[in-house]
């Protein structure tokens, strides 16, 4: 494969980089689902440039993000909206609690 010069050549993220527990007394299938989702959710969101949301919403300079960044914080933010436990060295959440 051949990137162009102007283009650059970004790899897409094959998964989040950080680490979800299911949420309390969750089954472990419906987590698997939640993730499954998730993951298309954030694919979905680089795709559309919705990172830019998720790190304004962050109070983060998209421009200070890199795409596996921008995956992570929207995969985050479906997997917490889903109930689910997210680990303390994680991005801060992009809704208000």
């Amino acid at each position: 494969m051949v990137c162009g010069v102007a283009a650059g050549c970004v790899s897409q993220p094959i998964g989040p980089a950080v680490a979800v527990k299911p949420g309390r007394d969750k089954p472990f299938i419906v987590f698997l689902q939640d993730d499954s989702q998730c993951k298309q959710y954030a694919r979905e969101q680089l795709a559309r440039g919705g990172g830019a949301r998720a790190a304004s919403d962050a109070h983060v300079s998209r421009a200070q993000l890199n795409v596996q960044q921008r995956y992570d914080l929207a995969y985050l933010e479906c997997m917490r909206a889903k109930g689910n436990e997210v680990s303390k060295g994680a991005p801060p959440s992009t809704q208000p609690e």
